[in-house]
Formats: C-alpha cells, structure tokens, sequence
C-alpha cells in the first residue's frame, strides 16, 4: 500500500493540532459503548480492526440537528449533496471519496434496514424523524461482508428508541422558521414490566425552502410493538410516509447570478407514499448463541412530473408514475466461542433483496433478487492482539421485462484485519477488504444502446488506524487506499440524453482525523479532518481527479454551558475546491471552497426545552451541487441564512 503527500490547509493544520490532546490528560477508564455496526448484533463495543463513530441521542440534541442530513453533514469522511436544501429526499451522501451521484456507495441502514433504494434515488433520509434516534453509527471503509452489496464507502447505521421495563416517556415538539417551516412531532414510549412495550410517533412537516416551487410537506407516522422474554425478543412495526416535493430544477450560474432563487421549472413536482411493516426477534440459545432475524417489506408509489429547460428550448414536460416494492430477509446466527484469551464472536448470516420497480408509461419494468451468505469472526489471538476475517458470496438475478432480457452475475469477497489494543486507552489497527455494488434496477433500466446490464462494480481497500479512548476525550487516526474497478455512475454526456455506465479503473486514498474532548464542565470541543484523493488511474481520463470530490474536508466544533441550562454550540464546516460534476478531463475552474456556520442554542427549563438555531451563520453563497453539460455550468443554490426557534415539552 502506498500513499502520496498530503497537502494540508490551514483549517485542517489546525484541526490537527487536536492530535496533542491525550498528552493533556490523565489516562481515564474507557466508558462501555454498546454498538451494531461491529457484529449486526447489539452488544458491547468489539475490538474490530476500523473506525466506527457513534453519535449519541445527547449530542444530537445539543448540535440542533432537525434532520439525518444535518447529523451527517459534520461527520469525518462525509460529503453531503442535498439539491433543494430541504435535507429530505433529494440528498447524496459519499464516503471514501465517491462523487455526488454515486450515493449507492453508502450503505444506509435504519435499525438494520436498508433504506437505500433500488433505483437512483438516494437513501430516503426523509422517512427517519430525528426525535425517535437513539443513535447514529458510522463504519469509516468498506464493509462488504458483513453488509453485502453497497457498503463500499462506508456504512451509516440509524438506531431508534427502544422503551424500556417500567419506564414511560412522551415528547411534543413544535418548530417554525424562516421560509415558511413549520415542523410537529409528537411521540410516545411505554415498557411493562412484563415484558410488552410500544413505541408511537408522528411527524408533520412543512417547508416552502430557498427555491421558487421547492415546497416540501413531509408526515411520518411508526407505530411498534415489541415483546422481551427471558430468552429473546420479538417486535412487529408499521411506518407511513407521505411525501410531496416540489422541483425547482438547476440553474445556468450565469442566471443564479442574477437570482438564485428562481426556477424553470415552475410546474415540475415528485410526490412519494411509501408504506413499510417490518417484523422481526431474537431467541438466544446454548448460552452464548443468538438467531435473529428480520424481515421488511417497503411499498413505495409516486408520481413526477419533469420539465428541466425551458419551452422554448424543445423541451416538453414529461410526467409518470411509478411502484417500487422492496423486502428484505436478513436472518443470522451470531455467537461466542471460549478460547484461551476470551471469547471469539462468530456470525453466519443470509441475506435476500427482492426489488421491483416500474413506471407507468412501461418503459421501465425491472425486477433485481439478490442473494447471499456470509460469515464473520472476530478472535482473540492474544490478550492484546485481536483478528478479524470474514467471507461474503453475493450472487443476482435480474430482469428487464421491458425489453424481455435478463441477467445473473455474482461475486465473492473477503476481509481481515488486526487489532493490537496497545493498553486500556491506545490501539492500533490494520485491515484488507473487499467491496462490492450491483447496478440497481434503475440503473440498468437507463444504459447505452450497445449495454444490456452493468457489469459488478468491485474494490479492494486498506487502511491503517490509530485510536485513543479516555472517559474525558478520545483521537483516532486513519489512513486509506481504495482500488475500484468498473465503478457505476451516471453520465449526462454518454449517449444521446445520458446514461449509466461503467467506469474505468480508479484509485482513491486519504487521510481522516477525528477528535472530541470535554475541556471542561462548561466546554466541549470536537473537530474532524478529511484529505481525499480521489483519480482515475486508467482509460481516457487516466490520472485525472473524480469530478466533485473534495481534496480537503473539515468541521470544528463548540459546546458552551457557561450559565446552567443553557447550552451554546457553534460549528464551522470546511469544503474545499473540488472538479465540476462532468468535468472528467479536469479542464475547468474547479468549485470555488465554502465555510459554513452554524449556531445552536438550548434553554432547559425543567421538562421544557427552548431552542434557536441559525444555519449558514454568515449567509454563504454557495451550492451543494455544481456540473457542467452542453448548455454551459448549471447548479442548485443553496439557501443563505436560515433560522428556526423550537419548544419541547418532555413528560
């Protein structure tokens, strides 16, 4: 593995300066975190050879974040694309240095479920109201095995609330700001002592955004009701989304220039229903040996209309209707050994996808199945030295009865890594994995003339890793090198109109920083650091840069309490220049770099909560989303200072 020069900013030569922390402190007993991400089982947090960053509920709260995109957003290794500004439907999130339109990279789980779809839509972050996270996990670098198809990036894990025996919590919220926001949400939780337990929460949320015909109207209602006996669990939920987005479509930047908030678009709408029912336990066995298993069903209807240049260009609206039904089958078996320097986590485990997706006009009518097995096993080599290895084969089926062809491929992967847990506080790690992604059904439906079905996207990655962990503070290091081969991707100069394609081989290596310490019992500071180097390393565009990946990333960020109950945070979030999407021959001005800050402000007045909070703090012009095409450099506006005040009442 090798790794070029970094080429630091001053943000992120600051950022770094946090590496000196552990000097500072007196070595703590490390505090007991329960994680998923490391086994898909909940348990204690496992000596695995990555970087998992887990986002607790009290963080959450005093970041101000209303939505999954906002938690995301300052996360080491993290880039965010979110085209209307809304932190809803139509957002992208990359990891490892995969382009904006390559949201499929990113595994996003919900409770294990995956949330991303079968189609080139992004994971549907709307359908997650922030109030019910428990916490939010994020596995830095492939997890192919464990996670099977997607996680190539990375792998973000949404836990919910869980009630607990004896315990009775209720949450009513109201929100209003600027453009019109006006966001409810109300839940409520309730365990018995015997076992039965329910959660209920709804979500009515409403928002002209920074565009002309960008209003947004979001209801989220999940109602679950679980069942825990002495050896295991079981739980049945039911979830409905209604969601209607107006679109405002992109702008020439000559044109934004003159006003950023105007649309071509002033028709164009996409309006989602998505019913879900999930099922799904644990029974526990022999001591040390657990089946779970879930099972999801997601039914999701919707109906566009799409109009993206003017009339007077040729072009005409253009609107559809659609159905997409998606169930997951995720059963596995997960269990310890005794050896001689502990016990050895062992989990076998099978996963199936069947996905159907087609429009009304029936150009589109495409089935994928996938499925596979897997195992993995975390041993303690030494008292000190622990091992992982892992084995994944993936297989799919899928079928275009549009054009009455079909296709099956399948692809086998491994892992393994090492963990020298140097005392109670230092470790060091170093892992291979392998990653993989099929072409999802929509993705296959919108190829070049000569191309039946994508070829599997494959990657083999490495890193190394430092961490240190106090009760007080923690740092950890990580550097990366990521070799992907036939990368899928959409190209709006491929074809007549565009289409998805495979790509020639690339490379992409980093560095990523992450740190947080509590100074005092009135500051806290955290900040996080990211160099990605993102190329491609054959084919035309050989030795050119991934369009739209930032070179330098960064966040750095304050918690105050200087008065009781009063919390204060302010955040800055770094972006630095990165290549046009489109632009794969490097040959135009790259993005200029953006600084973005927030500030959030909490008053706790016993069970009652009052909240501020401005995004955008300095009112940035800037845009999430920038390309270039035939018609010259277009993008999305972003919105310039935004405001929200909130009340919540906990009983």
């Amino acid at each position: 593995m090798s790794f070029k020069s970094f080429a630091l900013t001053p943000i992120s030569a600051a950022l770094l300066s946090i590496a000196f922390i552990p000097s500072a402190f007196a070595v703590d007993e490390k505090i007991e975190t329960v994680v998923v991400s490391a086994t898909r089982s909940e348990g204690p947090a496992m000596p695995v050879a990555t970087q998992i960053k887990v986002i607790d509920a009290e963080q959450i709260r005093l970041s101000g974040a209303t939505t999954i995109t906002e938690i995301l957003r300052t996360q080491a290794g993290i880039q965010i694309q979110d085209l209307d500004g809304s932190g809803g439907r139509n957002v992208t999130v990359a990891m490892r240095g995969f382009s904006a339109n390559a949201s499929s990279n990113t595994l996003v789980l919900v409770d294990g479920r995956k949330l991303n779809n079968p189609s080139l839509a992004g994971p549907a972050l709307n359908t997650v109201a922030v109030k019910d996270v428990e916490r939010v996990e994020i596995v830095q670098g492939s997890a192919g095995v464990l996670y099977g198809d997607q996680a190539v990036g990375g792998v973000i894990n949404i836990i919910t609330r869980k009630a607990k025996a004896g315990d009775l919590n209720a949450v009513v919220s109201a929100e209003s700001g600027n453009y019109d926001l006006k966001n409810y949400t109300a839940s409520v939780s309730q365990g018995f002592n015997n076992g039965l337990s329910y959660n209920l929460s709804a979500q009515k949320r409403e928002l002209d955004n920074y565009r002309e015909n960008n209003r947004s109207e979001v209801t989220n209602v999940l109602g679950k009701i679980a069942y825990d006996f002495e050896l295991g669990n079981v739980f049945i939920e039911k979830q409905k989304i209604e969601d209607e987005l107006g679109l405002p479509g992109n702008l020439l930047a000559k044109d934004a220039v003159k006003n950023p908030r105007h649309s071509n678009t002033p028709d164009d709408y996409s309006n989602q229903d998505t019913d879900l029912s999930r099922v799904g336990g644990e029974v526990k066995f022999l001591d040390n040996w657990s089946l779970l298993a879930e099972y999801s069903d997601r039914d999701e209807t919707g109906e566009y209309l799409y109009e993206d240049y003017d009339k007077t260009d040729g072009y005409y609206p253009y609107g559809n209707a659609y159905e997409m039904r998606v169930k997951n089958l995720t059963p596995r078996l997960v269990g310890s050994l005794p050896t001689a320097n502990g016990n050895a986590v062992i989990t076998f485990g099978y996963d199936q996808v069947d996905a159907d997706y087609s429009t009304e006009d029936g150009y589109t009518d495409i089935s994928q199945k996938q499925q596979d097995v897997y195992a993995q096993v975390i041993y303690p080599a030494t008292k000190t030295v622990t091992l992982n290895a892992g084995l994944r084969h993936a297989s799919v089926d899928d079928k275009n009865r549009a054009l009455s062809n079909k296709h099956s491929d399948s692809v086998n992967i491994g892992e393994f890594g090492i963990n020298y847990q140097i005392d109670s506080n230092w470790r060091v790690f170093g892992r291979y994995a392998d990653g993989f992604r099929f072409a999802n059904a929509d993705e296959n439906g919108f190829v070049e003339p000569d191309v039946d079905f994508l070829e599997v996207q494959t990657s083999k990655s490495q890193e190394l890793g430092l961490a240190w962990t106090a009760e007080s503070a923690s740092v950890k290091y990580s550097l990366f090198n990521m070799v992907v081969d036939n990368e899928i991707m959409y190209d709006p100069m491929a074809g007549a109109y565009g289409a998805n394609i495979n790509l020639p081989e690339s490379e992409r290596q980093g560095l990523l920083f992450d740190g947080e310490v509590q100074l005092s019992e009135q500051v806290g500071l955290h900040g996080n650091y990211t160099y990605t180097d993102a190329e491609l390393t054959s084919g035309s565009f050989k030795d050119k840069a991934v369009p739209y990946v930032a070179k330098n990333t960064a966040n750095l960020g304050i918690v105050f309490t200087f008065i009781k109950n009063i919390n204060v945070s302010i955040d800055a979030n770094y972006i630095g220049s990165r290549y046009l999407v489109g632009d794969n021959a490097n040959s135009q001005d790259q993005v200029d770099p953006v600084t973005l800050f927030n500030l959030n402000i909490l008053w706790d007045i016993n069970a009652l909560e009052l909240g501020l909070r401005v995004k955008n703090l300095t009112g940035e012009k800037y845009s999430d989303y920038e390309g270039t095409s035939w018609r010259g450099t277009y993008l999305y506006p972003q919105p310039k200072q935004t405001y929200s005040a909130h009340a919540t009442y906990r009983f």
